[in-house]
């Protein structure tokens, strides 16, 4: 290639985007045209590509991946959506060797061993734990040096084990989230290649590409300005300063992470990756980028609270095993250590010492039990688990805390088209010299099918051309179904299959008419109509009566309008005749018979659109000097009138039924006509009762106070503003709801924003609109939505399992270890044996608890409310339920077990039937302890008093290999863990009362449940 990166780089430089002497460097280069030849692009058909389409074939379009409704009711042939021709370009490999990719990849994640020392030298528990151990260690090696260091390093092994794990779970999320923070940055980009211009992923834009932005779009990558209309881009992303910056030969650079404001260009791509501007902040932002949700915030409180009362439990178990040690050396007890180095008094004195030091260590690891890590963690898997599950569901997650959010939410604005409707747009009814024409699918006994000859020629090709050329829709096929998808705008997709059934082909029009430079009026919320000034093909209908219009083919300029009837028909003068050849001034009449036409239409469920035309031997310009624009539409010659049918989609009356009973208000705010909106919203039940709705205008005008009194009963906002949305979230929000908002459009965006949860449309939506909102609905579905909602409420029901299973394991483990300590003198459980609990509590129950799938009747509860406590009345009684009969069990085996359980006395040796209690109890206290925790977890997956503990349990997969792991390990320490863990094998007799304790645990809890639910 002709120019290096360096030298890409130098001409469309960021930091000196303003300066003169920037394009002072770019004509060195000879423009933008001689930086396309040495970068080897035809800056008319773009890069040459593998499918091998020809360099002088006109346009055309083709299939690709799918970016709009793929169930269209009208098939084209094949010719007439382009050859199937593969897009990648020619010399791929090599522009991205020399370039680089336009991907910014993801900061470097911490090695599993990076992140073990990262916890230690972030919590100063283990590091003091880890002092402890090394002292056990060195004092057990000085008095015996056989056996004595094998406690030491047992809990030394254990700390590590626990950690590792604990980072082996950490390293897992956030490989997961780095995929996520990569996926979100693909984005669908519309390139020009071979001459064929198709949507592709921004990760395969390269160097030397042509590629076609318009209004909502984000800049994919750096580059330079070829052509367009009216281009203007916010550059505040970058710059922090929200003025807008119109784009032109004399200011052609344009910079990724921007966002296209108004107008269309074509741009030549210069800089890609972490190459370009906006890859290079976000290089730095990701690398910063760590969000901490709400419910981890309410959780971090809860870890501190425990974690304080874990610290008291601490230092009381030690105090009172240093009373016990005391006493007993004041006593001239020899101390019992496990081993026989004890021969003289000088190891005697170790060996106490070792044992203050190991209670020291006992007392240290209750704190590490009672500190509740796996709380924050509990959160992340449950996120990490249910935002991967809900892009299968057509969710993607783009906040972290979204997800979460939903599951609070009480309140639904959604949009209608494409939403609650198909988005499969067929024009079904026309209105155009005075005479309706029914086509197919109206419903009407004279209907027929749209053809050549359905209109006046004259009025025929006026009409195509206004629906072909102020368009910037193109059609693709379905590669899988043959049927035609719309990339763009659904509306202008309907008219061009219009145009396609009467036997005209768009892209032929717009070969031959084409648009003037900087005519373009995009279409926006606020003015409802879209506006392009053309050099007209086909001729007008000629003058009517009086007046001194333009004779027909005189003209020099033509502007097309088309946009909400009633704002069409209002900038309208003049209409065509009823025989299509003349115009004449539009009467009273005229507009009351068109009015009533909207009505009736609308009242029928369709979307209705105006079309009008002006003629002018004038370019239409901004008046940029005076700060305020034209508005060209005035005058106009009112054409016809357009009737869409967009079905509603099947499952959204359930869907709308199902949040309903879930206690939550779906309210429908759209842009379209009230008649229209009413219809959808009572076929699908958001309208019903003394609901009411409301335009825009009318909301707009009330008082706070009379849209308060009125939100209540408000079920839809029909021809609503962006603003009008804005204040009505806001409202809602200051009212005490939990807002969830759908949007599409750019001017959505701050309502997004304002929502609790914002929704962006993944096929209609702007990149705009979906970089302010929090979860991208990819198939623009209300269904989708509500999927969202069931797994919004299963992380919260997820982390709160999993609390209650904790808290009750926390509160038996230090009852245990505190008063076996005080009572008997050591701690029923060692610390390696604590540190097994810790790793079963945290990270496992963790693993298992949080990834449990929403249960069936999760939308049959009302939503958690903000302020409520995390813990519900049926989850405090499970949790006292737990403590009472794990306690009484663990303390009476403790000590009684000697007492009550003879020992076989042919299995076990004289050193496993010694002390008080024998080794053999202890052992016998440890598996009681851990298989009540596997029959603790089964019943933790209850939160509501349920008496029917194994319900859908077969349907977590990995709840079921978490909780055989934890089995299978416990039954492998408890046969050969020896000196290591403290244990001793047991006989059958021993294993049966274990299991029989843990079994009974389902029945004592069924029957406390049944009280609690009668009374």
């Amino acid at each position: 290639f002709g120019l290096t990166p360096e030298d890409l780089g130098r001409i469309c430089n960021f930091d000196n985007r303003t300066s003169p002497s920037q394009l002072g460097i770019l004509s060195e280069y000879g423009g933008v045209e001689g930086v396309g030849r040495l970068l080897k692009t035809d800056m008319e058909h773009g890069l040459a590509i593998i499918g091998g389409a020809h360099q002088n074939d006109k346009p055309t379009f083709k299939k690709g991946k799918k970016v709009s409704p793929e169930d269209f009711t009208v098939s084209k042939s094949k010719e007439d959506l382009g050859p199937r021709v593969n897009m990648t370009a020619v010399d791929k490999e090599a522009r991205e060797r020399v370039f680089g990719k336009n991907i910014t990849p993801p900061p470097r994640s911490d090695t599993i061993f990076e992140i073990v020392w990262e916890a230690i030298k972030d919590d100063p528990i283990i590091k003091v734990l880890l002092v402890g151990a090394i002292v056990v260690l060195a004092l057990g090696t000085a008095i015996c040096p056989s056996e004595g260091f094998i406690e030491g390093l047992a809990i030394l092994i254990a700390v590590v084990i626990v950690l590792s794990v604990t980072a082996g779970n950490d390293w897992s999320k956030d490989r997961k989230f780095k995929k996520l923070l990569l996926l979100q940055s693909d984005k669908r980009i519309k390139v020009i290649r071979g001459g064929i211009k198709d949507q592709i992923s921004s990760w395969d834009i390269i160097v030397g590409d042509l590629v076609e932005v318009v209004v909502g779009d984000e800049i994919p990558a750096d580059g330079i300005y070829v052509h367009g209309s009216r281009l203007v881009i916010d550059e505040s992303p970058l710059t922090g300063e929200s003025v807008p910056v119109k784009k032109s030969a004399n200011a052609p650079f344009l910079f990724s992470g921007c966002q296209v404001s108004e107008g269309s260009g074509v741009m030549l791509v210069t800089g890609v990756g972490s190459r370009s501007s906006g890859g290079q902040i976000q290089e730095l932002l990701n690398a910063a980028q760590s969000e901490e949700t709400v419910l981890q915030a309410k959780l971090k409180v809860v870890a501190i609270l425990i974690g304080k009362i874990g610290v008291a439990a601490g230092i009381l178990t030690f105090l009172g095993l240093l009373i016990r040690w005391a006493i007993s050396w004041a006593n001239g007890e020899v101390p019992e250590l496990g081993h026989a180095c004890l021969g003289t008094g000088d190891s005697q004195t170790l060996a106490r010492i070792q044992l203050l030091a190991e209670d020291f260590v006992v007392g240290i690891t209750v704190v590490v039990v009672a500190v509740p890590e796996g709380l924050p963690l509990a959160v992340t898997i449950s996120l990490a688990f249910s935002m991967f599950k809900m892009i299968r569901d057509n969710c993607f997650v783009r906040h972290l805390d979204a997800s979460e959010t939903m599951g609070e939410a009480t309140c639904i604005c959604t949009d209608k088209t494409g939403t609650l409707t198909e988005n499969r747009m067929t024009v079904v009814k026309t209105l155009v010299s005075g005479q309706v024409y029914y086509g197919e699918g109206s419903g009407e006994e004279n209907s027929a099918p749209y053809g050549e000859n359905t209109f006046h020629p004259r009025i025929r090709d006026l009409l195509m051309e206004a629906i072909c050329v102020n368009s910037t829709c193109f059609i693709k096929e379905n590669e899988k179904s043959g049927l035609p998808i719309f990339v763009g705008s659904a509306t202008e997709g309907a008219l061009l299959v219009l145009a396609g059934k009467c036997g005209v082909k768009y892209d032929d029009v717009r070969e031959k008419c084409k648009p003037v430079e900087n005519g373009s009026w995009s279409f926006s919320s606020d003015r409802k109509r879209m506006s392009t000034l053309v050099a007209p093909v086909a001729e007008a209908p000629m003058l009517g009566e009086d007046g001194d219009f333009t004779r027909v083919g005189t003209s020099k300029y033509r502007l097309y309008t088309k946009g909400a009837s009633e704002i069409v028909l209002s900038l309208c003068t003049h209409i065509v005749d009823s025989d299509g050849e003349r115009i004449r001034p539009i009467s009273q009449n005229d507009t009351s018979r068109v009015q009533r036409t909207i009505k009736r239409w609308a009242s029928q469920g369709l979307r209705t659109l105006a079309l009008g035309y002006r003629d002018t031997n004038h370019p239409l310009v901004t008046f940029e000097s005076q700060g305020k624009k034209d508005d060209p539409e005035h005058d106009l010659v009112f054409i016809g009138l357009v009737g869409i049918k967009d079905p509603l989609r099947k499952e959204v009356p359930g869907a709308v039924a199902l949040c309903q009973n879930a206690g939550l208000t779906i309210r429908m705010v759209t842009g379209d006509n009230i008649l229209t909106a009413c219809k959808i919203a009572r076929e699908c039940g958001i309208m019903f009762g003394d609901g009411i709705a409301l335009e825009g205008p009318v909301f707009r005008s009330m008082s706070e106070e009379e849209r308060i009194a009125v939100i209540p009963r408000l079920q839809v906002l029909a021809r609503s503003s962006p603003g009008d949305k804005h204040t009505l979230v806001n409202l809602l929000k200051r009212l005490g709801e939990v807002v969830a908002v759908t949007g599409d459009g750019t001017n959505d965006a701050p309502a997004l924003k304002e929502a609790d949860v914002g929704f962006a449309m993944g096929i209609s939506g702007t990149q705009i609109a979906m970089n302010a909102s929090d979860i991208v609905l990819l198939d623009d579905n209300f269904v989708s939505l509500v999927q969202s909602i069931r797994w919004g409420r299963n992380v919260l029901n997820c982390v709160r399992k999993f609390l209650q299973f904790q808290l009750a394991v926390n509160i038996v483990a230090i009852i245990l270890t505190f008063v076996g300590s005080i009572t008997v003198g050591s701690s029923p459980l060692t610390t390696v044996q604590l540190l097994w609990v810790n790793l079963i509590m945290d990270s496992l129950g963790a693993l298992a608890l949080a990834s449990d799938e929403p249960e069936d009747d999760i939308l049959e509860h009302p939503p958690h409310a903000r302020s409520e406590s995390l813990l519900s009345r049926p989850m405090r009684e499970y949790m006292i339920m737990q403590v009472i009969y794990q306690i009484i069990i663990l303390l009476c085996l403790y000590l009684r077990g000697d007492a009550w359980f003879t020992p076989d006395t042919s299995f076990f040796s004289p050193g496993d039937l010694t002390g008080h209690p024998s080794g053999r109890v202890r052992t016998l206290v440890f598996l009681a302890f851990i298989l009540m925790q596997c029959s603790n977890i089964v019943m933790s997956r209850q939160l509501n008093g349920e008496l029917n503990f194994f319900k859908s349990i077969v349907r977590n997969k990995l709840f079921l290999i978490v909780v055989t792991i934890i089995i299978a390990i416990q039954v492998v320490i408890t046969i050969w863990g020896g000196s290591f863990v403290r244990t001793i094998p047991l006989t059958w007799r021993e294993w049966v009362i274990c299991i029989v304790a843990a079994l009974a645990n389902f029945p004592f809890v069924f029957v406390c449940r049944m009280l609690c639910n009668l009374y």
